[in-house]
């Protein structure tokens, strides 16, 4: 059996915070572990991020933080994101720091597909695309514990300058 259908949990330390997160059996290992770094990554700046949990909307975040109005003010997702939800998010919450993870993607590709979305659209947060691949493994240790900064990563930033 691949390790794909196996169902488990995984447990994440980052930060003095520990992260729980269940590797569903139709899900390939790198979106629980594109979750966790991306937690790891943007939980110094964002201290109430919280993974998979809906919000009430039609599209369910993988990371997200609310204000106190319960609106995101940090939308991250792992992965794969349709065009529609693509560009929903990046017109819709303009005041919203975007996050997208890649696995061992080019990332011009999903870059050139995010421009012409946002282009005309007035933008007050940033949006970051980041590619993490099987080297980025090497920022878990064996116990769970990530130690994983921009550097390990691909990192591009879209905003206005």
């Amino acid at each position: 059996m691949s390790e794909r259908f196996l169902r488990r949990k995984l447990t994440f330390h980052a930060h003095d915070r520990t992260l729980v997160l269940v590797k569903r059996p139709s899900e390939k290992l790198e979106h629980p572990l594109m979750m966790a770094l991306l937690w790891a990554l943007y939980l110094p700046q964002y201290p109430d991020l919280r993974v998979e949990v809906s919000i009430g909307l039609r599209y369910k975040p993988d990371l997200v933080q609310l204000d106190d109005r319960e609106q995101p003010v940090f939308w991250g997702e792992a992965g794969e994101v349709g065009i529609d939800k693509l560009r929903m998010l990046c017109t819709r919450y303009r005041s919203t720091h975007l996050v997208f993870a890649k696995w061992s993607t080019n990332l011009h590709h999903f870059i050139a597909l995010i421009e012409p979305l946002w282009k005309n659209v007035q933008r007050n947060a940033p949006i970051d695309v980041i590619g993490f691949d099987n080297n980025t493994i090497d920022c878990i240790s064996e116990t769970g514990e990530i130690s994983v900064a921009f550097e390990d990563t691909t990192y591009h930033r879209l905003e206005r300058t």
